[in-house]
């Protein structure tokens, strides 16, 4: 029995079958690593002037009894071999599998310089890697699609430049784009072909560089679950009532599906087939919001059965059946729950949607404490010796609530409030070191905000800033120093905590940026501290002006004797080189009065 003609003999014939595509193999051939090419042409046409490129490849026997559900066949090579056909740019691998029967099957593996560099580096030393190669598919356009979508990918990496995911991702942050290449393999009649064609390809994705150049950095292959949709602005309605702006239809895996919010998945009957009656298991997925619109829906089609596409009346109807009483009822808990939760949020003053997919036991557990803290209900801490007003931020999923807990008369437990529902203003009486008693009325417990207190979803910049606006002029200049945290309490402290806000978010807030200028026009004083601070915050908005530099030129003439003044102004305006040799000189404490704070970020 002679495997290699076997094999070479199986795959010129089925590609014989597909137009456009002429086979060079030679059987019993003595280069060991290359079985021939396959030239790929134009179809109708196989003139040379036309040929559109040639594939190597390499044809390997295997007796093996595969049945009719075989898709998948795994087989052994070289290492050396791979590292060949890296340097060649890549091949098209067959494999065989032939029974005693002679009944054949062809299994192919497209190895280019991404798929080649992968599988070389998970080798670890190792003589033979093992690749997994699919099943040829069956019809003719779809294999030559192959040989062509082969051809376009080898010349995008023709550089052999393989980035990693981490590397795709600060190009893209650079101004990189991302990509992937989509070859039909008959012509799309719309977009629901394309996205059919998306979820049943294998492809690559790659980094388009501002250069344009384009790099691989990952493939998305059969093995992975593919879906692909697209939004349409028709609302659904269930007895009148709007529940959904829009539908999505789509493709998982190459089945078509009709999506309803986040909970509804309906399946396409395929031309000729017969769908079996769905069995709708719902799971409430998403945010708050998308669980409490999903379960007022699921509700109301278990009452009416009917859905509506659409307001008008000669719009398509969907008859879903949700009978199940157990479940309904355990429905109408959960959508309960749910709204007493938004509400809860409300009370708060949290807008931002609550991500619900991972949330912990213990974050359910503040669930419903939040629940009880917002109806009025007495809660009591595990903790003791705690102060009679405090404040303490609570974090859920992607939410951080600030809260306000204040103890009941003659009791161990708090009622629960929004921690900026009113100015939190109070009356502050310290006696300095020469005995003279100082009185501020009203003084702000907002002060003592710490930069994460500054980024809770529920904080609120108006009433913050109302707050330290009613203040008094004494108590928007003076600065009280804790001995126990040597923390200083001042508006000018606050403005540096919220400047440290904005520095640490990632997608950068515009809001909290204004807020920081705003609390810095609050300070009315003409220090040296105070208008380097209101510079540093407009440095993070936008290049100073003339009159501006000019202002800051003119304060460092003013404060010549101070490196520590002129160290900060050299900073702002950006005069990096001076700015250093100023740090270099002060003493290590001054220095931490820059290095420690967010000044020193502009350098």
């Amino acid at each position: 029995m002679d495997t290699e003609v076997i094999a070479t003999t199986a795959v010129k014939e089925r590609l014989a079958f597909c137009d456009g595509l002429q086979s060079y193999i030679n059987e019993r051939d003595k280069e060991p690593l290359w079985d021939g090419h396959i030239y790929v042409f134009p179809k109708g046409t196989n003139s040379k002037e036309k040929l559109i490129g040639r594939v190597p490849v390499q044809i390997k026997g295997k007796e093996k009894a595969v049945n009719k559900k075989t898709t998948k066949l795994s087989y052994s090579v070289e290492v050396t071999a791979l590292q060949k056909y890296l340097q060649d740019g890549g091949i098209i691998y067959f494999v065989v599998a032939f029974e005693k029967n002679r009944t054949k099957t062809i299994f192919y593996k497209i190895l280019l310089p991404f798929d080649l560099q992968r599988a070389i580096t998970s080798s670890a030393n190792k003589k033979e890697m093992t690749i997994n190669l699919q099943k040829l598919p069956e019809d003719d356009d779809s294999i030559r699609q192959l040989f062509i979508a082969f051809l376009q990918d080898k010349k995008r990496q023709a550089t052999q430049i393989v980035w990693s995911e981490e590397q795709a991702l600060r190009a893209v942050k650079d101004g990189g784009t991302l990509k992937f290449h989509i070859l039909p393999r008959t012509q799309p009649k719309n977009d629901y072909d394309m996205m059919k064609e998306a979820t049943t390809q294998d492809f690559y994705m790659y980094v388009e560089t501002k250069d344009g150049v384009e790099f691989p950095f990952a493939k998305i292959e059969d093995s992975v679950s593919s879906v692909a949709m697209m939004e349409k602005d028709i609302p659904v309605y269930v007895n009148g009532e709007k529940f959904y702006d829009s539908i999505s239809y789509g493709y998982e895996n190459g089945r078509a599906y009709l999506y309803i919010g986040q909970v509804l998945k309906l399946p396409f009957a395929a031309a000729g087939e017969t769908l079996q009656k769905h069995n709708f298991k719902f799971s409430l997925k998403g945010t708050l919001k998308n669980r409490i619109t999903d379960s007022n829906f699921l509700l109301a089609l278990s009452e009416y059965k009917w859905a509506r596409l659409g307001a008008d009346s000669t719009k398509p109807v969907l008859n879903i059946d949700l009978d199940n009483p157990k479940d309904i009822l355990n429905l109408q808990g959960i959508n309960d729950v749910l709204k007493k939760t938004q509400a809860a949020l409300e009370y708060f003053g949290v807008h931002t949607d609550l991500e619900m997919s991972n949330l912990s036991a213990e974050e359910n557990h503040a669930i419903d404490a939040l629940i009880r803290g917002a109806a009025g209900e007495p809660l009591k801490f595990e903790e003791k010796n705690l102060p009679r007003l405090f404040y303490s931020n609570k974090r859920i999923g992607n939410v951080v609530i600030r809260i306000l807990a204040k103890q009941e008369e003659r009791s161990d437990a708090y009622r629960l409030f929004n921690a900026f529902s009113d100015n939190a203003h109070v009356r502050y009486e310290f006696e300095k070191e020469d005995g003279e008693k100082v009185i501020i009325d009203p003084w702000s417990l907002f002060l003592y905000m710490t930069a994460d207190d500054f980024l809770c979803s529920n904080v609120n910049y108006a009433v913050i800033l109302n707050s330290i606006k009613t203040m008094d002029g004494r108590g928007k200049e003076i600065e009280i120093r804790i001995p126990e945290t040597e923390k200083t309490i001042s508006v000018n402290s606050m403005l540096l905590e919220v400047i440290n806000a904005y520095d640490s978010q990632v997608k950068k807030s515009n809001e909290l940026l204004q807020f920081a200028l705003d609390i810095a026009e609050v300070v009315e004083s003409d220090a040296a501290v105070t208008v380097i601070n209101k510079y540093q915050v407009i440095r993070r908005m936008r290049n100073l002006t003339s009159d501006e530099i000019a202002d800051l030129v003119v304060l460092r003439r003013k404060h010549c004797d101070s490196k520590l003044i002129r160290c900060g102004i050299s900073i702002l305006l950006d005069e990096d080189h001076d700015a250093r040799k100023l740090l270099n000189e002060l003493s290590e404490e001054e220095r931490r009065s820059i290095t420690d704070y967010p000044i020193y970020r502009l350098l």
